[in-house]
């Protein structure tokens, strides 16, 4: 009677153990707490680098292609050429005003963006995502404003030595909206890579951009690759 309980009993814990490993991984607190923990200490004046911008704008008979060239010092940024020649005045006006609109891009900026995280799941190869149902504000800006509150992400999670951090961002549009009065977009989608520096911590290493719009019935876009040289 003994062995045969025992024989019962064993059975049953093992089946509930691994009912329960999946989503005791699966917590979404201690993940995310580790990601923003880690992502507080790097600060963006403890970096320096050269942000490579090919960007291709789209619309009926234009294609228009510009490739620009800016560095951070860790103190202040600089505009270094636009498509291979010295910036105009224009240039750096309008590079000046959205360098003062926009925050330093690194991996701290995950402290923040993570904190709306909601949700933990695994994906198709295996790989944990957190999901951010709708994007902090101040997280994505265009030259006409903040578009965060139309955004949603999703943080793919890797590992080095035990300890998580963010391999790749994706955010994409929740919904159609407008830019302006006249410009409505329809697609939005940015992707950020994150790569392990010399120094095994996570910084950003490129990013891909796609948007579609339209306005007053003539559909456009623009796609965006971007690529970090470190200094």
């Amino acid at each position: 009677m003994k062995t045969g309980l025992t024989l019962l009993v064993l059975p049953v814990l093992a089946s509930l153990l691994l009912a329960a490993a999946p989503a005791d991984e699966l917590r979404l607190e201690p993940l995310r707490e580790a990601i923003i923990s880690d992502a507080r200490t790097a600060d963006p004046a403890s970096i320096a680098f050269d942000r490579t911008t090919t960007a291709v704008r789209r619309g009926p008979g234009i294609k228009e292609k510009t490739v620009t060239v800016e560095r951070w010092d860790g103190k202040r940024w600089s505009l270094l050429s636009v498509n291979g020649k010295t910036p105009s005045a224009n240039h750096l006006k309008t590079f000046r005003k959205a360098t003062a609109a926009n925050p330093v891009p690194g991996y701290y900026r995950m402290a923040s963006l993570l904190a709306a995280a909601s949700n933990v799941t695994v994906d198709s190869d295996g790989r944990k995502t957190l999901t951010i149902p709708v994007l902090p504000a101040g997280t994505v800006r265009t030259d006409t404003g903040d578009i965060s509150s139309h955004l949603s992400g999703e943080a793919v999670i890797a590992s080095n030595d035990g300890k998580p951090y963010v391999a790749r961002l994706k955010v994409r549009a929740r919904e159609n909206f407008k830019l302006n009065l006249l410009i409505k977009v329809t697609n939005f989608e940015q992707i950020s890579d994150y790569r392990l520096g010399p120094d095994g911590r996570p910084r950003l290493a490129s990013q891909s951009a796609d948007s579609k719009g339209s306005m007053f019935g003539f559909v456009g876009g623009q796609t965006d690759e971007v690529v970090y040289a470190y200094r």
